[in-house]
């Protein structure tokens, strides 16, 4: 009797990409084999940083030639790694995370989709420098004058040209929907100029706020005090 066979669609993209993850890793074990025949500094420097670009991970981790030689024991060299990062990554955030509320909003009747909401309770490690951060935590705007408001940025951030600082009420939610005023930033110049035409014409308080297009949310504020 003859058994014909027929496979589907789902079991040919399966396959394709079981082939795609092995020649991944063959690609990446002989890479790593051949900066392993170059002087051992070299190799230990560069091999380190190889796996640590393909894994994710941060550290400083051991390579040795018996975990490469063997395709096999090269993967499971792999996942031991994978296993250290995710409980590094454990160990580092489970306790800097508490959820006070989480709740959802039946209510809404417009899809079967029901938003809910959540309150976190986060802890911030306040050694870590801002990315960006204002020079001064309070502005002086007199009437009649420019504002010119200055930041810095760290070294490690990444800024953009579509990063832009605006003005809002100090009672604002979203930037997006609540600025009075902005304007993009110019990347290496650290300031922006708000013209006199822009002053409530009044005495009150506002924020100055830079907003992050690569995080799509406001990463620093200072207060700018309006005055007649």
């Amino acid at each position: 009797a003859v058994v014909s066979t027929q496979s589907t669609g789902d079991e040919r993209v399966e396959e394709d990409e079981s082939e795609d993850e092995a020649t991944r890793l063959e690609t990446l074990r002989r890479r790593t084999m051949a900066l392993m025949r170059k002087t051992a500094q070299y190799a230990s420097d560069t091999g380190v940083s190889l796996v640590n670009k393909a894994t994710g991970l941060g550290g400083d981790y051991p390579i040795h030639r018996a975990d490469i030689v063997d395709p096999d024991r090269f993967k499971s060299f792999l996942d031991t790694l994978e296993r250290e990062k995710v409980a590094a990554v454990k160990t580092k955030y489970e306790n800097s995370v508490r959820c006070e509320s989480y709740v959802s909003r039946p209510e809404y009747l417009q899809s079967d989709h029901k938003p809910v909401i959540a309150l976190l309770e986060v802890t911030v490690d306040s050694s870590v420098p801002a990315a960006v951060r204002f020079t001064s935590d309070k502005f002086v705007w007199k009437k009649g004058k420019d504002l010119i408001t200055t930041f810095t940025v760290e070294k490690s951030a990444e800024v953009s040209s579509w990063d832009w600082v605006c003005l809002a009420e100090t009672n604002w939610s979203d930037t997006n929907k609540h600025y009075l005023v902005y304007d993009y930033v110019t990347v290496g110049k650290g300031k922006v100029k708000f013209t006199r035409m822009a002053h409530p014409g009044r005495a009150k308080t506002l924020q100055v706020v830079y907003n992050s297009s690569k995080m799509s949310a406001p990463v620093a504020l200072a207060t700018v005090a309006c005055e007649l």
